[in-house]
C-alpha cells in the first residue's frame, strides 16, 4: 500500500514531489511508479490470501482502452506527439490497474481513500494562504503561476498544474470527505472519531475551490453534493434540506471574492470573457475533426497540432499556438474515434455502476466507501466537460477506486 499511498498524495501535490527531487536523477514520480509496479509483480510471487473472485470487466475495459489508442495511433498523421500522448495515459492508467490487485480489503481502501483526502487538505491550505498572502509558496511551473483573471492571480494550491485541473484534483478529495462525511444515518463512521477530520477538509476544501475561481470545479462541486442530497431523498427532512441548501447558496453571493463572481458572470458575455470564443472554437474544430475520421479518430494527442492548421486560422478566438480540446467526452471522440470513445464511455459508466453496488453493501464501511467514490467520480465527470482529461490521473485512480469498490461488494456475494 506505501507506493500506491504515495502515489495518490504525490499526484495532487506534485509541486511538492518536484521540489524533493529537484538535485535527483529521477524524479518523484518515476521512483514512486517503480516501487508501485514492483510491489505488485512481488504480490504474485509471495503467499497470499485467495484473490478477489469478482469480475475483471473493469480492468479489461481500460486495457482495451489503451489498446483501442494504440492502434488508433498507428493510423495518425502524427505519430511523435501521439507516442508522448500515449506515455503519458500509460502512467495514468498503470497505478489503477495495480490497485486492483493491490486493493483487497475495505480497510485498505479507506486508507488510500484518507491518502486522496489528506493531499488536499494540504493543497487547500496552500491555496488559502497563497490567496492571502499574494506568494507562491511550492509551484514553479509557468502553467501554475502565471495564471488570472483579469488581472488577478490564480493559485494552483500543492500543483505545478494549471489552477483549473489542480482544483478539479482538489474537488475530488472534498467530495471524498463530503461523501464519507454524509453517508446517511445508517452508515454513520462509528467509533471512529473522524467526523470533525472529514468536515474540517470539507470546509477548508470549498474555500479553497471557491479562491481558485474555477468554475468547472465549483459545478462539479454542485453535482456531487446535489448526489449527496439524493441520498436523504427518502428522508422526513429531505425538502427542508433542498430549501435550506438553495438559501445558503444565494446568500453567501455577497461573500464570494469578485473574481469567481466575475467569471460566472461573464458566462455568455464574449465582451468580458474572450476565452468563451477559444472554447466555441475548440468544440467546433474538434466535431469537423471527429466527422471527417469518425470510427478511429485522428489519433490520441493529435489534436493540438490539427488546431494549429490553416484550415482553421480565421475561426473566433483560434490561438497561433497548440491547445487541448477542453471538453474530455468530444476530446475523445475526436482522437480515439467513435470506438475508442464507447470503450471510454463504457469503463466510466462501469465504474459508476460499480459504486453503486458498493453503496448497497450490508457493510456500512463498504457502503460509505462506495458512496464517497461515486460522488466524488459524479462530480469530477462533471467537471470533466470544461477540460480534457482524458488522461487525468485522478481520473483513472478514482475510476479504479469506483470499480474495486463494486468488486468487493461482488466478494461478499457467493461465488
Amino acid at each position: 500500500m506505501v507506493p500506491l499511498v504515495a502515489y495518490a498524495v504525490l499526484a495532487q501535490l506534485d509541486a511538492i514531489g518536484n521540489r524533493l527531487s529537484g538535485n535527483l536523477p529521477i524524479g518523484t514520480t518515476e521512483l514512486t511508479l517503480a516501487a508501485l509496479l514492483g510491489t505488485t509483480m512481488l504480490l504474485f510471487l509471495v503467499p497470499a490470501p485467495p484473490p478477489l473472485h469478482a469480475s475483471h470487466t473493469g480492468a479489461r475495459l481500460m486495457a482495451a482502452m489503451f489498446c483501442w489508442a494504440v492502434f488508433s495511433w498507428t493510423l495518425s498523421e502524427h505519430r511523435s506527439e501521439g507516442a508522448d500522448y500515449l506515455k503519458t495515459l500509460a502512467i495514468a492508467l498503470l497505478p489503477a490497474l495495480c490497485l486492483f490487485v493491490i486493493v483487497d480489503t475495505p480497510a485498505k481502501m479507506r486508507w488510500l481513500l484518507w491518502s486522496m483526502i489528506g493531499a488536499g487538505a494540504v493543497s487547500a491550505a496552500i491555496v488559502v494562504v497563497e490567496q492571502r498572502t499574494g506568494t507562491r509558496i511550492v509551484s514553479t511551473s509557468v502553467a501554475a503561476t502565471t495564471a488570472g483573471f483579469e488581472g488577478v492571480a490564480r493559485s494552483a494550491g500543492g500543483s505545478d498544474q494549471n489552477p483549473t485541473t489542480a482544483a478539479q484534483m482538489l474537488l475530488v478529495s472534498v467530495l471524498l470527505a463530503g461523501g464519507w462525511l454524509f453517508a446517511g444515518k445508517r452508515r454513520a463512521l462509528g467509533k471512529v472519531p473522524a467526523r470533525p477530520l472529514l468536515a474540517g477538509v470539507v470546509a477548508i476544501g470549498v474555500l479553497a475551490l471557491v479562491f481558485t475561481s474555477a468554475r468547472s470545479a465549483l459545478i462539479g462541486l454542485m453535482a456531487g453534493a446535489g448526489i449527496i442530497a439524493l441520498s436523504y431523498r427518502r428522508e422526513r427532512f429531505f425538502p427542508l434540506l433542498v430549501v435550506c441548501g438553495a438559501v445558503a447558496m444565494i446568500g453567501a453571493i455577497p461573500f464570494l471574492p469578485p473574481t469567481l463572481v466575475d467569471r460566472f458572470t461573464a458566462i455568455g458575455d464574449f465582451a468580458q470573457d474572450q476565452t468563451l470564443y477559444r472554447r466555441i472554437t475548440y468544440l467546433r474544430i474538434g466535431g469537423d475533426l471527429a466527422s471527417q475520421s469518425p470510427i478511429w479518430g485522428i489519433g490520441p494527442g493529435n489534436f493540438p497540432l490539427y488546431y494549429v492548421t490553416d484550415v482553421y486560422r480565421w475561426m473566433p478566438g483560434r490561438e497561433p499556438f497548440p491547445r487541448e480540446l477542453h471538453n474530455t467526452y468530444l476530446d475523445a471522440l475526436t482522437e480515439y474515434g467513435a470506438v475508442g470513445f464507447l470503450l471510454f464511455a463504457g469503463t466510466l459508466g462501469y465504474a459508476l455502476l460499480s459504486a453503486w453496488r458498493a453503496c448497497q453493501s450490508p457493510r456500512p464501511e463498504l457502503a460509505r466507501l462506495g458512496l464517497a467514490a461515486g460522488v466524488a467520480l459524479v462530480g469530477l465527470l462533471v467537471a470533466c466537460f470544461f477540460m480534457p482529461h482524458k488522461n487525468l490521473r485522478y481520473l483513472w485512480l478514482l475510476v479504479a477506486i469506483a470499480i474495486q469498490c463494486g468488486r468487493l461488494r461482488a466478494n461478499e456475494e457467493p461465488t
